[in-house]
């Protein structure tokens, strides 16, 4: 791992239930891990393939591996820029601990749109 190339700083978020004012259960975004990243682009999106979705995943974010938490699927990784302040949201789409050694985490992710 190119410890260089972990030039960006990330919250990961995690998604949880608890209760508003009233008693009604609300879905909200927790963070649950700050740590540096590098963000890459892939070179081309999944489309769909009869009729299933397979991927819709944009971004390869690397982390350095942790085992103090676990990573997975379903979480999401915020991304503010410092230069600007623009925020990105991507959804962690699938988790890869290349070559199972414990070293870095390949996160597959797509950027969400304001709208989701």
């Amino acid at each position: 791992m190119n410890a260089g190339k972990l030039n960006r700083r990330v919250q990961i978020q995690s998604q949880t239930t608890t209760q508003d004012a009233a008693g009604q259960e609300l879905q909200v975004w927790s963070q649950i891990y700050t740590c540096w990243a590098s963000i890459d682009v892939l070179r081309g999106q999944l489309t769909p393939a009869n009729s299933e979705l397979v991927s819709k995943a944009t971004h390869n974010i690397t982390i350095r591996y942790t085992s103090s938490l676990i990573i997975a699927a379903n979480q999401r990784v915020i991304y503010t820029e410092t230069a600007t302040g623009v925020v990105h949201t991507y959804f962690i789409e699938a988790v890869l601990n290349p070559k199972q050694a414990n070293v870095e985490l390949s996160l597959l992710v797509y950027e969400l749109k304001e709208s989701e």
